[in-house]
C-alpha cells in the first residue's frame, strides 16, 4: 500500500512538472535592421523577460549608424523629444550616447515595477499593449512582428 501511494505521489509530481504547474519563465529577443534613407542603418534589438506569459522587463537597444554627424544629432534630438515625457518615471530609463558613427539609444522598462498608468498618461497608445497593468508576452511579440521584427522565444 505504501508503495502504491509513493508511486501515485511521484506520478502526480511528474505530471505537475510536465504540464506547466511551475511558472513559465523565459526571454524573447526580437531584432530588426532598417535603412530609412541612403547612408543610415538602424539596428534594433528588443529583449523581453517574462514570467507566466507576462513581461517583467524589456530592454531595447537601437543603434543608428551614419557617417554624417548631423544625421546622428538630428536622431538624438528626436529620440530625446520622444522620451522626454517618461523622464522621472521610476523603473523606466532611457540613455543615449554617440560614439564615432553610431548613436545608441538604450531603454529599460521594469514592467513588474513601473506604474503602467503613468506610461499610458504619457502616450495613450501604450494602452493597446498594457492590459490590467500588465503586458502579455504574446501581444508584445505580435506587435514586434507586425513592425517587421524577427522574434525568438527561449526558456
Amino acid at each position: 500500500m505504501k508503495k502504491k501511494i509513493t508511486l501515485l505521489i511521484l506520478l502526480i509530481s511528474v505530471i505537475g512538472l510536465t504540464t506547466g504547474c511551475a511558472p513559465e519563465t523565459g526571454t524573447m529577443t526580437c531584432t530588426m535592421t532598417t535603412y530609412p534613407i541612403d547612408g543610415i542603418t538602424i539596428r534594433s534589438i528588443y529583449k523581453a523577460t517574462y514570467k507566466n506569459n507576462i513581461v517583467t522587463k524589456l530592454k531595447t537597444v537601437e543603434k543608428i549608424i551614419s557617417e554624417d554627424k548631423d544625421n546622428l544629432k538630428t536622431y538624438q534630438e528626436k529620440i530625446e523629444e520622444l522620451y522626454s515625457g517618461y523622464q522621472g518615471i521610476k523603473y523606466y530609463n532611457n540613455a543615449i550616447k554617440i560614439k564615432e558613427d553610431t548613436l545608441t539609444s538604450t531603454t529599460t522598462i521594469q514592467y513588474d515595477k513601473v506604474d503602467t498608468e503613468k506610461l499610458i498618461e504619457v502616450d495613450s497608445d501604450n494602452a493597446s499593449l498594457i492590459k490590467n497593468g500588465k503586458v502579455p508576452i504574446d501581444d508584445l511579440e505580435k506587435l514586434y512582428k507586425q513592425n517587421g521584427c524577427n522574434c525568438k522565444k527561449e526558456g
